[in-house]
């Protein structure tokens, strides 16, 4: 496997036969590659470090199954919603995510009987597949990494244009129905 496979930018996989009964430790830190490879895969201007510190042990109730429990710290930058500057951030995590064996594929006909329960909002995430007897805890980072980031980043001190002004016709309320009715009235002249 190669890192620059999507999914293999940060890659660290644990064979679950290595962790014992008093669980795992992984300190993981990302090099200048990963941290480029992360960066591209997210789609933001730079991920300057990550480090995580993880621990992984099995779950007391059901066999075979893991908890992975994990703090990342990491500095990134991205770009500015209104400026496209690039704005410093700094993410700190803590989660904890369950593995279990892989599930076998159910026929659609035994799925009815169960969709309330995955349709209940409610209701506890399913255990992430161990595949192959494999956790790939980077993977886990990166995505807790990805969740962490700020959807909106925005420099303090960015701001509009004074110009600027959303294309309104004589400061009439902006409605999902404003483009229709451009429209009825562009098709009757």
């Amino acid at each position: 496997m190669s890192k620059d496979e999507p999914g293999k930018e940060f890659s660290h996989v644990v064979e679950v036969d290595r962790i014992g009964p008093q669980g795992l430790q992984v300190q993981l830190e990302a090099d200048q590659a990963a941290c480029v490879a992360l960066a591209r895969r997210m789609r933001i201007l730079k991920v300057l470090s990550l480090k995580a510190n993880l621990r992984i042990t099995p779950d007391s109730v059901l066999a075979g199954h893991f908890q992975l429990a994990g703090q990342l710290e990491a500095e990134v930058e991205q770009a500015c919603v209104v400026s496209l500057e690039p704005v410093h951030e700094l993410v700190s995590e803590t989660f904890l995510r369950r593995f279990g064996p892989e599930t076998v594929t159910r026929p659609k006909a035994d799925l009815a009987e169960d969709e309330a329960e995955w349709l209940d909002p409610e209701a506890e995430d399913p255990a992430d597949p161990i595949i192959g007897g494999q956790i790939d805890v980077g993977e886990v980072v990166t995505e807790e990494l990805a969740l962490g980031l700020d959807p909106y980043p925005r420099k303090p001190e960015a701001a509009l244009p004074k110009g600027y002004r959303p294309d309104v016709d004589d400061g009439a309320k902006i409605s999902p129905f404003a483009a229709l009715a451009k429209l009825k009235t562009a098709k009757k002249d």
